[in-house]
């Protein structure tokens, strides 16, 4: 009885590195004015078959598929509470065994079948026998059980054939998916167990240390229900039972949880000659990994916009930002918007699901135009039409300023007061107004010039004594760009 159900576990679980990882970079939206939020994932394989996000809307749980939203990256829109929501998930890839994030199950009373996180389908009709037939298996978790459910084909969970036997049983069993040699005399597995052969075994969570009946021992007790409209049988067991044995805490690491689960229907047959036990059917089984995945759901920003800038460089022109969120948080899209309505789409080349990420413009050397304290504002879409803006950020942008016209002088008590035209257009056309002006003199026009201290008004008043017998003077109007 053990080699059978060790051999199969093997056959399931591969040596393939177990852990939570096998979904990259779980992160949330926000919650949506509809009470949904859209879960993200990546993964770096392309040969995967089944792929579900697993949720309960408040009827029962519900799977849907975790679609592909980019290459390498999956998402979902699913039911968000009004409280903290838990999600399970569901993946098979290639020729691996199905991997499972339960849903977890927050009641204390055995949950219904419909609470159950489903981990594989088995093929109907392989047995000729319904109540021998397995077609699916489940799993959930509380705080303190763990909770499994094997469904047949029909007929209920028969434990004896007769006053005689055979007797049936129905074993949800789990064990180190790691684990390589199924004839190792030192492997350990653990079963709840449904089951009702006078004298020989009853109800319970069994552990499996040989493959005699001998070394199958009941060493807990468990809860069991029979839902009979969905053939299904759902156990339960104390998690502790298992955490508080050495032979389990061997190997399960908490910090990285998993473990192989597989379901068996036996026939015990009794004899003068003793006890045989014959398998009737088997399921695909999984790996499972107990973590609890939730989102405490917000329908406020979660993320911080950083200081907006407009950054010139000698070929390109571009707005920047920051924008700083938790890890398991996303948004969609940022653009920056002027008051007037034009659109720039920002862009980023961090991960999703990094904390603090770069966005820019594309280059808009030849497309922005040139504008004089323009108002403007990051737009961050945290959910499908529903945005978080930053403060407004003023900014001017030219090529260049006309040069003054009209250039005025007028010599009295010692100094030169020079004057001209405020500067209010660029060679384009565009309405400005010069930030401030610079006159600069000096002896010879051929000579280098000295600039004098920058005004902001269209005059200036000059000591005669600081420009010498013969000047030669000409002013440049400025406008501050970033």
């Amino acid at each position: 009885m053990k080699y059978v159900f060790v051999s199969l576990l093997l056959f399931l679980c591969s040596l393939y590195a177990l852990s939570i990882d096998g979904w990259h970079n779980i992160r949330f939206s926000e919650k949506t004015s509809a009470a949904s939020i859209y879960l993200r994932t990546d993964s770096n394989q392309s040969n995967i078959n089944l792929n579900k996000l697993v949720y309960n809307a408040g009827s029962g749980n519900i799977e849907t598929d975790l679609a592909t939203y980019s290459p390498g990256s999956y998402q979902a829109q699913v039911y968000a509470g009004t409280g903290r929501t838990f999600y399970g998930l569901r993946r098979q890839a290639g020729n691996e065994p199905v991997k499972v994030v339960p849903l977890r199950y927050a009641g204390t009373a055995l949950p219904a079948s419909n609470l159950l996180t489903k981990v594989s389908d088995d093929p109907a009709n392989d047995q000729s026998v319904n109540h021998q037939d397995i077609i699916a298996e489940y799993i959930s978790l509380s705080d303190t059980k763990l909770i499994v459910g094997l469904q047949n084909r029909g007929g209920g969970f028969p434990t004896s054939g007769g006053w005689f036997g055979p007797f049936y049983s129905y074993m949800v069993g789990i064990g180190d998916p790691s684990l390589e040699d199924p004839n190792d005399p030192d492997a350990t597995a653990w079963a709840l167990q449904f089951v009702n052969a006078s004298g020989i075994m009853n109800h319970g969570l069994y552990k499996i240390t040989g493959t005699s009946i001998d070394e199958v021992n009941r060493i807990a007790d468990i809860d069991y229900s029979i839902n009979s409209s969905t053939n299904t049988l759902v156990m339960s067991c104390d998690i502790s039972v298992l955490l508080n044995d050495p032979d389990f805490t061997s190997w399960y690491d908490p910090a990285n949880p998993s473990f192989g689960i597989l379901s068996l229907v036996n026939k015990i047959s009794v004899s003068f000659s003793g006890v045989s036990v014959t398998q009737q059917d088997n399921s695909n089984g999984g790996i499972i990994y107990p973590v609890p995945l939730y989102v405490d759901p917000q329908t406020v920003p979660v993320g911080q916009i950083g200081e907006v800038t407009l950054q010139i460089e000698d070929q390109d022109l571009y707005f920047e930002t920051q924008y700083t969120k938790p890890e398991d948080r996303f948004c969609w899209d940022l653009t920056y918007q002027t008051d007037d309505g034009r659109i720039y789409p920002m862009f980023t080349s961090d991960p999703e699901h990094a904390a603090v990420l770069s966005f820019r413009s594309a280059n808009l050397q030849e497309d922005f135009p040139e504008v004089d304290n323009e108002q403007g504002r990051i737009w961050v879409e945290r959910t499908p039409d529903e945005y978080h803006q930053s403060n407004w950020y003023s900014y001017s942008f030219v090529r260049a300023v006309n040069e003054p016209q009209n250039l005025q002088m007028e010599v009295q008590a010692e100094q030169l007061t020079i004057s001209w035209d405020p500067v209010t257009q660029t060679p384009a056309g565009t309405t400005i107004e010069a930030d401030y002006y610079v006159v600069e003199y000096a002896s010879d026009p051929a000579s280098a010039f000295t600039a004098l201290p920058p005004v902001a008004t269209n005059s200036m008043a000059i000591p005669l004594s600081t420009l010498g017998e013969k000047t030669f003077l000409k002013v440049r109007a400025h406008k501050i760009i970033p």
